[in-house]
């Protein structure tokens, strides 16, 4: 279980680069009216070893269903999942991450 304090730029708040499937949840229940926080997945391409985004989700104000369900993703090269609050007071947000 990990905890990031947001502040207005990208957090990774999961990497990994090792083969594997990973799934996992981020916890949105601190969000308030006027939050906006927004969920991104990124691969890494074997290629030229650059992140590529596989996914973007945005979340605003109270989340009537606060936890966050990342699908599972397979992953040999590197994935990381990041965090970023773009409107509203900072929260801090709670993740947990699984491998398969």
């Amino acid at each position: 279980m990990g905890k990031t304090t947001m502040d207005g730029t990208e957090q990774i708040i999961f990497i990994n680069e090792e083969l594997g499937e990973f799934s996992g949840y981020v916890f949105l229940e601190d969000m308030q009216a006027g939050d906006t926080i927004i969920i991104r997945g990124y691969v890494k391409d074997h290629e030229d070893s650059i992140y590529k985004k596989t996914s973007e989700d945005t979340f605003s104000n109270v989340q009537a269903l606060p936890a966050v369900y990342v699908k599972p993703i397979l992953g040999k090269v590197g994935l990381k999942f990041t965090a970023q609050q773009t409107v509203g007071t900072y929260r801090e947000i709670t993740h947990q991450w699984f491998k398969r």
